[in-house]
């Protein structure tokens, strides 16, 4: 790309970047730009000659093409331009190959409303979630009123909205989306096998801000992420709607989608008492490695430590089925504990549970005692590693022994993996 055609586009995108600073989606708040040439090329005066030219060749062949208005120093042409005005915005975006965004806005709104009248039409007959197929009416209704120059700043244009529509109209027919991938569903929808992955990227920061003022549909059908955990233990799996318990009688380590997570009622552990029930527990433990190692049922008995009612695996930060399942296990009146990694991180998702449970949570093997056991075979942390500690609030700070393994990791730099710790001579008994 030669110098004056970069500068071309430079000075065409810092145009365009004040146009949107400068206009409102109820008007133009001016008709006109007028910017200092310093503000394009601030090292104007030390630039090299050929750089000079090159500017200066590309703001006068923007001159010539009406796109732009130049003025120069002392009122004479010479190489001391002064600023440069632009008062045709839809030749500035003809001549960066855009639509104009106020007429580009003007055919979505068109679109979205007549779009708003069909579905409001199904909306009587369909068969389905019509609280889904509301909430998809009442933003598009209100796109139709609204969709102006910021939605255009933010990428979204006419095909992108249209894209959204077609997905959304999937809540007046959900049988449509059942027994189907989310692949299969952009080849069907966009002749485009990846297009449907592109969409959250255009209308997340959207959605954001928009669902503080309105109820937005769900689309996470649309989202390829099928969130999925393990848990073991003598346990009894109660569901909703009087279904059948899944009762895990031998403690096997089980998996369980998010989408079965969402139909528990509550967990209950599978004993015997006589007189006063001992407190429910689980120990939610961060690493694969150990939580096979720990939540696989004992053979021989010898850990009566380790006799937890269930094991949680969370997977480093949880995702959505391991957050629903601490939900259940705090509402069926579970007793947390929690295993994790001896580094900022570790601490970290102790936190980030703790706010999901709702309740404390007694961290196992996460103390200055245990992390000077394994020093030796401790790893190095980076400085953005170390930096994450700013994150660790106060009330994390004062769980058993947590302040005091802060102090070894801030003292020496290290790391201690879950997976190196021999759990079997914990502290922890019931």
């Amino acid at each position: 790309m030669s110098s004056g055609t970069n500068w071309k586009k430079k000075i065409i995108h810092a145009l365009i970047s004040h146009y949107f600073a400068s206009a409102s989606d109820a008007g133009e708040d001016r008709s006109s730009l007028r910017i200092r040439s310093a503000l394009f090329f601030p090292d104007f005066e030390s630039a090299a000659p050929d750089e000079k030219k090159a500017y200066l060749e590309a703001v006068e062949y923007l001159e010539r093409k009406k796109v732009i208005k130049i003025r120069w120093e002392n009122r004479s042409k010479g190489e001391h331009l002064k600023t440069i005005t632009c008062e045709n915005f839809e030749k500035l975006f003809r001549e960066a190959g855009r639509p104009f965004p106020r007429t580009e806005a003007e055919k979505t709104r068109a679109m979205l409303g007549a779009k708003v009248q069909v579905l409001k039409g199904s909306l009587t007959d369909m068969k389905g979630d019509k609280e889904q197929a509301e909430k998809v009416i009442t933003l598009l209704e209100f796109l139709s009123r609204h969709f102006g120059l910021r939605e255009i700043r933010q990428g979204l244009n006419q095909k992108i909205m249209d894209d959204l529509v077609r997905l959304l109209e999937f809540h007046f027919k959900p049988s449509q989306l059942e027994k189907i991938t989310s692949r299969a569903l952009s080849i069907l929808l966009y002749q485009d096998s990846k297009h449907l992955e592109d969409l959250p990227a255009f209308c997340n920061h959207l959605f954001a801000r928009l669902q503080k003022t309105i109820p937005i549909p769900d689309i996470t059908f649309m989202v390829r992420s099928y969130p999925e955990t393990l848990i073991s233990g003598k346990i009894i799996i109660q569901y909703k709607n009087f279904q059948t318990p899944l009762h895990n009688a031998n403690g096997h380590i089980v998996g369980f989608p998010l989408e079965t997570v969402e139909k528990i009622a509550a967990i209950k552990p599978i004993r015997r008492w006589s007189i006063k029930p001992p407190a429910k527990t689980v120990l939610i433990i961060e690493n694969k490695e150990t939580f096979y190692a720990l939540g696989t049922p004992q053979k021989h008995k010898a850990n009566k430590h380790l006799q937890y009612d269930c094991f949680l695996y969370a997977g480093g930060y949880p995702n959505r089925a391991v957050v629903a399942l601490i939900k259940i296990l705090a509402a069926s009146q579970f007793t947390f504990y929690y295993a994790g990694d001896m580094d900022p991180d570790g601490i970290l998702i102790l936190q980030h549970i703790i706010d999901f449970a709702g309740k404390p949570i007694t961290p196992v093997k996460m103390d200055a005692a245990t992390f000077d056991q394994y020093r030796h075979w401790a790893r190095t942390l980076t400085k953005p590693m170390l930096s994450q500690m700013e994150r660790i609030r106060e009330e994390t700070k004062a769980l058993p022994g947590i302040q005091n393994l802060i102090q070894r990791i801030e003292e020496t730099g290290l790391g201690v993996e879950q997976e190196i710790v021999d759990y079997r001579r914990t502290a922890h008994t019931q």
